[in-house]
């Protein structure tokens, strides 16, 4: 349901140039802020398009038919959609970043279940997946969705990754269970929603609690745009406004407890060198800088809407992963033929908990590098240690396990312990300090 915007793009773009020409990083104070419904009214008709008033004349069923309709009568060129975010550097930078905040703003973990609510045809599903998410592709048309199966066909994800599922929303009830997904992500599709208040409501039942729904929408004068006139008059698409004053009353009847925006501009600010150093210094551009971002979200809403306190953080994210490590060998000089023996005592030093080593995301394990006496790295992932414990191992906790090791050839080695994350990271890369201990592998048997 999010329709071309290529032409409105370039309309809106070159109002800014106009707005803001001047010499190239020159100090000088920022225009008096207008919004962007300013600069981008619908061309004068005989009539202006209410979208209350269309919303009053057509029923949920009939708009979601309407917003099919406007895939079907656009199939001539189906490419278009399918190499969604890459149609048009127009639109190209200004989704990827935006993408990029929501999933900055949602911190979803590997292996969680996300709803792609209005995912349209499928780009941001497939991120989400090639991410490493269970990804429930969610639109109101079956004609997108078909196009989103044929994307993921075309432009298979890399590596094992869990199979999206694709399910057609009626206007009203997600066919999904009460509390059955970690996040919820929606990219320019709640102000195409007719019902917003009882989506929201399905929204907060099909969210677990700890939960956060994403959204990045325009703004409260998105209806009056040029760009949404057409839409409307010539397809029947719902273009809402996005009025966030609206938006928390209803989202706390369904259940969140926070609402937090992002305070951003995707669009780039350049300086000269001169007015970067001013800037550094926290001089007259910083000014700029705020007029730069003011103007950026006039018209556009990205925020977010938690479902009560936020869940324990675990070790699938890197973030809040500290620890250290105490390793002591049995004997320093064994025989080639005989293991390595010890103990090694972790403290979770973090924010997070470690989940235990049979967890399929981010389990927590203590890697053993491999160099020989002159640092030279010979085996990265020479072994592994497991901390098994039931439930993981909480912040302050520690553990103190016994290891055995194979030896490798004769000769002098050095043995590098480090606390690892699977597929998440090295605890060393977070600035803890590894546990190294020298060893002799002799010929025969060790004296």
């Amino acid at each position: 349901m999010r329709p071309v915007r290529a032409l409105a793009a370039i309309w809106l773009a070159a109002a800014v140039n106009r707005l803001t020409a001047g010499p190239l990083g020159s100090a000088t104070s920022a225009p008096p802020l207008r919004t962007v419904v300013d600069r981008q009214q619908p061309p004068a008709t005989d009539h202006v398009i209410d979208v209350r008033d269309l919303l009053a004349s057509r029923s949920v069923e009939e708009l979601a038919v309407a917003a099919d309709n406007y895939f079907r009568a656009n199939l001539d060129n189906p490419d278009y959609f399918l190499a969604k975010p890459f149609t048009n550097v127009d639109e190209t930078p200004d989704r990827l970043v935006c993408f990029a905040e929501l999933i900055d703003g949602l911190r979803p973990l590997p292996g969680m279940r996300i709803l792609d609510f209005g995912a349209g045809t499928g780009w941001s599903s497939r991120y989400l997946t090639q991410l490493g998410y269970e990804v429930i592709c969610s639109d109101v048309s079956p004609t997108a969705l078909e196009l989103a199966k044929e994307l993921f066909g075309r432009l298979p994800v890399i590596g094992p990754r869990p199979a999206p599922t694709f399910q057609v929303f009626d206007g009203h009830r997600l066919d999904l269970p009460d509390a059955s997904v970690d996040r919820v992500h929606c990219f320019d599709a709640f102000h195409h929603v007719p019902n917003p208040a009882q989506v929201l409501a399905e929204l907060g039942r099909v969210l677990k609690p700890g939960g956060i729904a994403g959204f990045c929408e325009p703004g409260p004068n998105h209806s009056r745009t040029a760009q949404s006139q057409f839409e409307m008059r010539n397809y029947t698409i719902i273009e809402n406004d996005v009025v966030m004053a609206d938006i928390w009353p209803w989202a706390q009847a369904a259940g969140f407890t926070s609402l937090e925006l992002s305070v951003f501009n995707p669009k780039p600010f350049r300086l000269s060198l001169g007015d970067f150093d001013d800037f550094l210094r926290g001089g007259p551009s910083t000014q700029r800088y705020v007029h730069h971002i003011r103007e950026g979200i006039v018209e556009r809403r990205i925020f977010f809407l938690a479902k009560g306190e936020p869940l324990i953080r675990d070790s699938r994210d890197r973030n809040g992963l500290a620890g250290t490590l105490e390793v002591r060998l049995d004997r320093v000089q064994v025989a080639q033929s005989e293991p390595i023996t010890g103990r090694c005592l972790a403290h979770n030093t973090g924010r997070n908990l470690w989940l235990p080593s049979d967890a399929p995301h981010g389990p927590v394990q203590v890697g053993v590098h491999l160099y020989d006496r002159a640092g030279r790295l010979l085996d990265r992932d020479y072994a592994r240690i497991p901390l098994d414990r039931h439930g993981g191992i909480r912040p302050g906790e520690m553990v103190d396990i016994p290891f055995v090791l194979p030896g490798p050839a004769p000769g002098e080695y050095r043995l590098e312990f480090d606390l690892v994350s699977e597929m998440v990271c090295w605890f060393e890369i977070n600035g803890c300090r590894p546990a190294s201990v020298d060893i002799s592998i002799a010929d025969g048997t060790a004296g």
